[in-house]
């Protein structure tokens, strides 16, 4: 018997972010390629995180070379379902248009199934900007099947009637644990200082500027900032430095860089508390290695975090600068060792690499 053919155009790394991770796991998935017949085109546009949303004309020489590819692959690979990693808004978006009128020309000589997975947020305040925007969006997503990372994103497209279904694929990632009871033990045998990790990309959209306020609040207490990713400008970088060293705050701040591997789960291990007070996110990854590792989650109420933790894993808020006076206060009662194995098992029951490699096969089924 013939397996069903998916071709699948996605992001893969690099540069480093959720779609990109989500997509290499899907590329080399093997239950994905013993179910399907599938071919994978990478989506190429950037080579780093602050390179998005800007135009060159590499760029464009890209998405021609893109659009020449899914064109071959449609007419001699013929496909009988289509998964696209969509964009929501800017650039990335028009693009996107442009490559969906291949798939909708092929949709007319042959039956296939269209899935456009969303791994960000934004589409209701692009198409509230013109009317322009709200048409060029139900055009891109007529006779298509949504995937969305969770429920919470659903409102997101409520302005939007063209669309067939909406499906729904939290996200997952690997188990790099193997003496997760030996590590917890050490850990809180003796707690001399609570470590607080910020880990995500060193851009003002992620908060992290409001992690220095705390800081610098939180001074003299019995608490040291970690801070880890890459930066997306000299000039952020450069306001960083000098802000610690105008409140002398080098004896409660460290740098790591950009991490990963060994090193990212090093500073997992020693962390009492994952601070992540993004402005803009849909389903952030580091919220998953956080829960893994055991460590309780501080975060602002974006996109599906609320999903991902609930009272026991964390706290969710509006606002991180609220917490300036009462942080102690605040993450306490999260610093046990009760909470870390709870932390532990909402990942293992929810977000595994493995359920997401199950869920995915059942949406594309």
């Amino acid at each position: 018997m013939n397996k069903i053919k998916l071709l699948c155009i996605l992001h893969r790394s690099p540069p480093t972010h959720g779609a990109a991770k989500v997509g290499d796991f899907i590329s080399k998935s093997k239950k994905l390629q013993k179910e399907f017949d599938c071919q994978f085109i990478t989506i190429k546009s950037s080579n780093s995180i602050g390179d998005i949303g800007k135009i060159n004309f590499k760029k464009l020489y890209l998405v021609v070379e893109l659009y020449i590819k899914i064109f071959i692959a449609l007419i001699f690979f013929r496909p009988d379902k289509i998964y696209f990693t969509a964009s929501i808004s800017s650039v990335a978006f028009y693009r996107d248009v442009l490559l969906s009128t291949l798939w909708k020309c092929y949709k007319l000589l042959k039956k296939t199934d269209v899935y456009y997975h969303y791994h960000t947020k934004g589409i209701d305040k692009f198409i509230s900007i013109s009317n322009k925007n709200l048409k060029l969006t139900n055009f891109f997503l007529k006779d298509v099947n949504l995937i969305l990372l969770s429920p919470l994103l659903k409102k997101d497209f409520e302005k939007i009637t063209t669309y067939n279904e909406i499906l729904y694929l939290p996200n997952g990632i690997d188990n790099n644990i193997n003496n997760f009871e030996n590590y917890i033990n050490i850990k809180y045998t003796n707690i001399d200082k609570i470590n607080i990790l910020y880990l995500a990309h060193m851009i003002k959209e992620k908060g992290y500027w409001d992690v220095l306020e705390l800081a610098k609040n939180s001074k003299k207490k019995n608490i040291h900032y970690h801070f880890a990713g890459n930066w997306g400008d000299k000039k952020q970088e450069e306001a960083f430095l000098i802000f610690i060293k105008k409140y002398n705050l080098e004896e409660y701040i460290t740098y790591h860089g950009f991490v990963s591997g060994e090193e990212k789960g090093n500073l997992f291990k020693q962390a009492h508390i994952l601070i992540y007070p993004s402005k803009n996110d849909a389903f952030p990854l580091t919220l998953l290695e956080s829960l893994s590792y055991g460590v309780p989650v501080l975060a602002t109420a974006e996109g599906s975090i609320s999903y991902i933790i609930d009272t026991k894993s964390g706290i969710v808020i509006q606002d991180i600068k609220k917490l300036s006076n009462g942080l102690n206060n605040s993450i306490k009662k999260f610093i046990t060792q009760d909470t870390a194995y709870y932390c532990r098992k909402r990942y293992l029951d929810n977000f595994t690499l493995g359920q997401f490699e199950n869920r995915l096969l059942e949406v594309l089924q």
